[in-house]
This record gives structure tokens, sequence and C-alpha cells, in this order.
């Protein structure tokens, strides 16, 4: 496999850049890739693509692997495969900014709809999960077997997206032959556990949180928050029960997990710091971020002149 020393600029890159993202929430040649026969997954975003969301930009040393959150407008349990404009437009705002130093590849998923997440019930729920799973993981395998060729990937989920990441780190990648081409994993809003008081150990055994901007192979995971999350917040707390993320995904939970939250920031001390981003397009570096402590949600409150006037930076599950 190659080395990980090249990829140093691009991790320290991807963990302070994911802050704000949209209103939520790295310059290569362009070399037009030519399609590969072989390939059986509806791209989103890939390199060489026209009118690509994500860039279609080609050429960087390391890939981006991405995963949209919950945005599709359909009106079915799960989406079908159409790159539907709700999901070039999170895209856009998303991933596309990674494009300047990585080659973007994202795949359509039959992600669960926003009608399901809020009208299903909890065994719709986890089945259609299941369902989107099944998708992540055939695109994996394909994007491996056909584009990847030895280079580092960087995985970036948000939302629904990042809870599909959990489960593909966990059941492909940590402890496993891909794990050695990690670059970092950004998944942002979608609870990654660790052990009480541990960088590890919850959603996955050796692949740590990350604690220092020239560490590879490692995550940064946070919910971003303007506001103190309201009681009922589903973010920041460990499940008390399985199945939350379908049966496919196979994750802890229980009273032993925590919620990971870590400062892009500030990856070290994970102390209060300011934090540069993008928000709806332009780049911003006037806020300052923290994690929260104590028995309360885990999550990153973000500060700053007009961040009361922002909405709740993470709202979608």
């Amino acid at each position: 496999m190659p080395s990980r020393r090249p990829f140093r600029p691009l991790a320290r890159a991807c963990t302070t850049l994911l802050v704000l993202v949209g209103s939520v929430a790295i310059a290569a040649p362009h070399v037009t890739a030519a399609p590969s026969p072989q390939s059986t997954t509806t791209w989103l975003c890939r390199p060489g693509q026209a009118d690509d969301p994500c860039g279609g930009r080609s050429g960087a040393p390391v890939d981006c692997f991405y995963f949209y959150p919950t945005a599709s407008l359909q009106q079915s349990v799960n989406a079908n495969l159409d790159a539907s404009p709700e999901l070039r437009a999170v895209a856009r705002a998303q991933a596309e900014p990674f494009g300047e130093n990585c080659n973007v590849w994202a795949p359509v998923y039959r992600q669960v709809t926003l009608r399901a997440l809020f009208t299903g019930t909890a065994a719709e729920r986890s089945a259609a999960l299941d369902l989107a799973y099944d998708d992540v993981e055939r695109a994996w395998d394909d994007y491996l077997a056909h584009h990847n060729d030895g280079r580092g990937v960087v995985l970036i989920g948000h939302s629904q997206g990042t809870r599909m990441l959990r489960s593909l780190i966990r059941n492909r990648i940590d402890g496993k032959p891909a794990q050695s081409q990690l670059v970092s994993a950004l998944l942002i809003g979608g609870d990654v556990l660790v052990r009480k008081g541990e960088l590890v150990g919850g959603d996955f055994t050796s692949v740590p949180a990350c604690t220092d901007a020239r560490q590879t192979g490692c995550v940064v995971a946070y919910s971003a928050f303007s506001r103190t999350p309201p009681p009922d917040t589903r973010y920041g707390l460990p499940p008390q029960s399985a199945g939350a993320s379908g049966t496919r995904a196979n994750l802890p939970f229980g009273p032993d997990y925590e919620v990971l939250c870590t400062n892009p920031g500030s990856l070290h001390e994970n102390a209060d710091a300011p934090i540069r981003g993008i928000v709806a397009g332009r780049e911003v570096d006037r806020f300052r971020a923290r994690c929260t402590a104590g028995s309360g949600p885990r999550v990153l409150m973000v500060d700053g002149p007009g961040a009361a006037l922002l909405p709740t930076l993470q709202t979608r599950r």
C-alpha cells in the first residue's frame, strides 16, 4: 500500500474545513477519467464526470468518498437511484470544496427519505436503513475493485451518510486490509460511539479519534449546535437499545459508551478554539467551538458574532 506521509497536508485540511459546510456542517490538474464498463454504481459524483456537483476534478493523489445526508424529497420510504436535484445541491455545498485537493467519489444510495424519517415506524425505518446500507457496501466494493488503484481515501459523511459510514468502517475497514488506505474519516452529525473516557472501542476497534492534525487513519466526529440542545435531542447521547441504525449496522449501544466529539479547531486539547469553514458557499473564520462535557449530550457548541442568528447547525438525522 502507498505510504501515508504524502497524505498529511490533506488530513490537516480536512480536519479544519468541514465545520460549517452549507448551512449546517481541498488544485489538481483536470484529467478526464474514462468510465469503467465494469462499474455497477450510479455515481452522483466521480472524477471526470460532466456537470458534476462535486466539481468532477481528478489527478489528486488521494480520493474522497462522500455520502450525503438525508435530503431526498421523494414520497417513498427509500429513495430511488436518481441523482435528484436535492442530492446535487447538498453535494455541491458539502463535498465540492474538498475537490480542490482530492478526487471526489459519491455514490447514489437508496437512502431513507425525509418523509419516512418523520412518518415511518421504527421497524420500517430499520428495514429501510438496511436497504440503504446494502447499496453503500456495493458501491464501496465497486470503487475499490475498479476505481481506487491503491490511493488513500478520506471518508466524508453527514447525518444519514455518517450512519452509513459508521457501519461501513465497522464491517469492511476496521482491522481489515482497507484500513491501511484510510487517510481520515469525517463523520459529522451521526453520533460515533467510543468507550467512556476512551478514543476507540465503541463503533471501531482500531480506528481511533483524531488527536493531532498530522495524524492519519483516524476519525473526526461531532454534531454542531449554535444553541443548547433541546431536552429531547437525539444527538450527543448513545442509544440505549439495539437497531437504531438498522440490523446491518450491528452498532453498540448502552451505558458503557459515549458519543465522540472532536473539535476540529483543537484536536489535541479539545478545548475552546477558533474554527473556519463554509457557510452558504462563503468561507468564514469568525466562530469558536468547544465540545461539551459532563453527563449531558456531547456536542460541538459553536459561538461567535451572529451565531445566535444561525439555525441549529445540525438538524437532520
